[in-house]
């Protein structure tokens, strides 16, 4: 089977070993886990734990739960992140806290942190080395996120402040993914630190892809509201630069947005143009993914579906 076809083929059989994690408990927690897990997604993360298991000669069977294990945790972030950012919409569906209410929202994360780690412990490969390189991540995404929720109040941050950001909130979670992949096939422990950093670089261009996307995309397309970035003030890649440029004038389009955000959506989107800082932007993506993929050049492994999952991030959303 090609690489091609076997990307659907792994997302349905992740789909199904999500689907039923957690039948039996209280159904005002059963409910909303279901809810989530059953909510969609392109199952990046698991999907890049898969192929590092196999790109180091380990096979899928024996990273399946690890790999299920990375996405719960992935999805916990989302739902208590949802609570924080007030987003109504993800995965194309009502957000936890909007369908149901903070507290089915903030428990239901809960469990869903405690089914994460019951899965990372069916693992029999490597479980020390996992549950470390887990839970280390763990914590790196709630420091990133501490942090992305400080900058909303800082008038201005640098970039170099918000790419530490995001390689702890962002980065950690899908260096974390590929690490998990590499550690369960028993690769040697430089190969797993260079698939580690790969992942790491891989998921920095993401989330700087992620804000060029909450500008230039639209909310079917992203499966989730577009609005919140730019109503809490977040500072992303694009908008730290355009604030740098000119503050009073990105200032004066955010109140604009603020009582009427398709004008102040198009404004942004203009200035961002007419500045260079859209193509800046895509350029800077590119050349994070090239870095990334020079992570594997010297690895004696089957890089195959690594470099062709760097092309799916490249071709995301686009």
């Amino acid at each position: 089977m090609s690489i091609v076809e076997l990307v659907p083929q792994y997302r349905d059989d992740i789909n199904k070993g999500l689907f039923d994690i957690y039948p039996d408990g209280p159904i005002s927690l059963t409910q909303p886990v279901r809810y989530v897990l059953r909510g969609g997604g392109k199952r990046i993360r698991p999907l890049l734990t898969i192929f590092s298991a196999e790109a180091c000669g380990g096979s899928k069977d024996d990273v399946f739960s690890s790999a299920l294990a990375v996405e719960v945790l992935h999805n916990f972030t989302l739902v208590h992140d949802d609570i924080m950012d007030q987003d109504y919409i993800r995965h194309g569906q009502q957000t936890v806290h909007k369908k149901w209410d903070d507290g089915v929202a903030i428990l239901s994360g809960d469990a869903m942190l405690s089914l994460a780690l019951s899965l990372l412990n069916q693992s029999s490969m490597a479980l020390p080395s996992q549950m470390k390189i887990f839970i280390e991540g763990l914590l790196a995404v709630c420091e990133g996120q501490a942090l992305d929720k400080e900058f909303e109040s800082h008038e201005m941050v640098v970039l170099n402040d918000y790419i530490h950001m995001i390689d702890l909130k962002t980065g950690h979670m899908i260096g974390l993914a590929a690490e998990l992949g590499a550690v369960s096939s028993g690769a040697d422990p430089v190969v797993c630190k260079s698939i580690r950093d790969y992942g790491r670089l891989l998921g920095r261009a993401f989330q700087i892809q992620d804000d060029y996307l909450e500008i230039f995309s639209h909310s079917e397309n992203m499966g989730k509201s577009l609005k919140s970035d730019i109503m809490l003030g977040k500072k992303t890649y694009l908008m730290i630069q355009a604030l740098e440029k000119n503050a009073s004038m990105m200032n004066n389009i955010f109140s604009i947005a603020q009582t009427d955000f398709e004008k102040g959506l198009l404004d942004i989107r203009q200035y961002l143009t007419d500045e260079g800082i859209k193509d800046k932007t895509i350029n800077e993506i590119n050349m994070i993914i090239e870095q990334a993929d020079e992570k594997l050049y010297n690895l004696s492994i089957d890089k195959n579906k690594l470099i062709y999952f760097s092309e799916l991030i490249k071709k995301r959303g686009y």
